[in-house]
């Protein structure tokens, strides 16, 4: 399958994103699963954990209060992309490998069972920034369709390496995005399953998606210009998880 327009998008039937923490959709696929939304598609999230350690300003949202700060954050984030189906777990962050392997697979199992996706979009193995919490739920994604007899089709989130120069690289020098990993897994976008470049009224959402989670942007808006961000998140691109197995 080759997704490059909204009307491939179509192609992706019920879509499902297997999150580790809030704002890992927003990142990585708001624009897509925003589409999806206005195609009619059904679109469920999956977040791992509350986001309680990923803390930008300790003062401003200290530790103890900040997972119920991020989940708020979460909340309104999905209802800007107009995605109404989503599944919190209470994992801790930072610890998601500690989880016993079974019961997180199966709890993952349940969610495919209950809403029957097409598409899962999630991490590659890597994890994108080499979060130990993404290349988890990366892993608990393999194994819970290992066993099905009916396999959604898993897609694991890179980058391009145009959009990695143009603008990631930047971000990631002055905020250190990629903090466990030297760079995202790059890939050119014709070797991409999907690289769906956003329409600018799907851009638009996803930025205000992304505002909507202040505890994790503030610096991003601080320090880069609305038409920076805007134009370094207006790209987002998968391989096919067989991509990452060859």
């Amino acid at each position: 399958m080759c997704v490059r327009t909204a009307g491939d998008i179509a192609q992706l039937g019920t879509i499902l994103f297997v999150a580790a923490h809030p704002d890992d959709e927003s990142f990585i696929a708001a624009g897509l699963l925003a589409t999806a939304v206005q195609n009619g598609q059904a679109v469920v999230c999956v977040t791992a954990t509350r986001g309680e350690a990923g803390s930008q300003d300790t003062a401003k949202w200290p530790p103890s209060t900040l997972g119920a700060v991020r989940e708020h954050e979460l909340t309104t984030a999905l209802h800007e992309l107009g995605i109404h189906d989503h599944v919190q777990w209470n994992y801790p962050d930072g610890g998601c490998s500690g989880v016993a392997l079974d019961e997180a697979v199966v709890r993952l199992g349940a969610v495919i069972a209950e809403y029957r996706p097409d598409t899962i979009l999630t991490f590659g193995p890597e994890g994108m920034t080499g979060h130990p919490d993404h290349q988890v739920v990366s892993r608990w994604t393999d194994m819970a369709v290992a066993d099905m007899k009916q396999r959604p089709h898993i897609y694991h989130a890179v980058c391009t390496p145009e959009q990695y120069k143009r603008s990631l690289q930047a971000m990631d020098e002055k905020l250190d995005i990629y903090f466990n990993i030297k760079q995202p897994p790059l890939i050119p976008a014709a070797k991409c399953a999907i690289a769906y470049e956003l329409p600018a009224t799907i851009c638009r959402q996803k930025c205000k998606a992304l505002a909507a989670m202040p505890s994790q942007t503030e610096l991003l808006f601080r320090y880069f210009s609305s038409d920076f961000v805007r134009q370094a998140f207006a790209s987002e691109y998968f391989v096919d998880a067989s991509f990452n197995r060859k």
